[in-house]
């Protein structure tokens, strides 16, 4: 079973869809390789200005503090009956192309699935500033990436053709949100689903090697 994932680090529902699917995946027992594609919400979103999500979301729709909140409560209450931490008031804007670079830097020594989910704690949990070079040394290096090779993809262009073939990837297959997992280029899951979805498809997929077998 092959399942590609299209997220992005700073959408509080990629950070719950990604923790469902591994506790599909523990449940499941079954060989998967998971594939972590890289999708922007914001392309154009500033990578100096660090804004709270709460007076972001306030500024971008016309909304009071207190409308944004209460749009963004029902997010924090989803991740609780998830049992996942979320801090989402404090959540702070960032751009996230080159975090998603950095991501391809850690998928060369088998740490990406690590780097998200701390990119995503980073972000989600404890309101820290992701454009801040200094925070996402210290996030890559608890990882263990080594310093130098961080730096050296931040003052790069390194791994910019795999955001563009992401990028080209999900316009073909008309992505428009996510998370938006492709489960063995057949089926596509959009949203953070419940586990049930996935043990599905699963059963789908086994059911159709057999009567291939047949």
């Amino acid at each position: 079973m092959k399942v590609e994932i299209y997220a992005d680090i700073v959408c509080p529902f990629c950070y719950i869809g990604k923790n469902i699917f591994a506790k599909f995946q523990e449940e499941a027992r079954e060989e998967i390789e998971v594939i972590h594609r890289s999708y922007e919400l914001d392309p154009n979103s500033s990578r100096t200005e660090s804004m709270n999500s709460v007076e972001a979301l306030a500024k971008k729709y016309g909304f009071t503090k207190e409308e944004a909140k209460n749009r963004m409560s029902g997010v924090e209450d989803m991740a609780k009956r998830e049992n996942l931490p979320m801090n989402i008031f404090s959540a702070i804007g960032a751009s996230t192309h080159d975090l998603h670079r950095l991501i391809y830097l850690a998928k060369e020594t088998g740490k990406d699935s690590a780097l998200l989910e701390a990119f995503y704690r980073a972000h989600f949990v404890d309101g820290i500033a992701l454009n801040e070079r200094d925070e996402v040394l210290k996030i890559t290096e608890n990882v263990g990436l080594k310093e130098e090779e961080v730096l050296e993809v931040l003052e790069s262009d390194r791994y910019e053709e795999n955001i563009a073939e992401d990028r080209a990837m999900a316009s073909s297959l008309g992505i428009t949100g996510v998370p938006f997992f492709v489960v063995d280029g057949k089926y596509g899951v959009s949203g953070a689903q419940p586990k049930t979805v996935f043990h599905q498809i699963l059963e789908s997929i086994k059911s159709d090697k057999k009567s291939i077998e047949l």
